[in-house]
């Protein structure tokens, strides 16, 4: 992934302090860009294998809870997600 170096540093240390981590030192914002990439590669190819099952060129969400199933995370699925504006 060419924009990996775009997640900042502040980005990251906000994941780490909601994930209970109080400090990071400097070599491990570029482990962390590293990790984050090789995760994210791994969980869009699993996404987009489950939505060619289904023929279609559009990802929906069902297709991102059932690669993430697919990768063993824990997901709960929401109904929240499928609101609509009721104006």
């Amino acid at each position: 992934m060419e924009n990996i170096d775009n997640i900042s540093k502040p980005s990251i240390t906000r994941l780490a302090r909601q994930a209970g981590i109080k400090s990071l030192s400097e070599d491990c914002f570029e482990t962390v860009r590293n990790l984050i990439d090789e995760k994210l590669n791994e969980v869009i190819k699993t996404i987009i294998v489950v939505n060619s099952e289904h023929q279609t060129k559009t990802i929906m969400v069902s297709d991102v809870y059932k690669g993430l199933q697919l990768l063993n995370y824990n997901v709960a699925e929401s109904s929240y997600l499928n609101t609509k504006n009721k104006s």
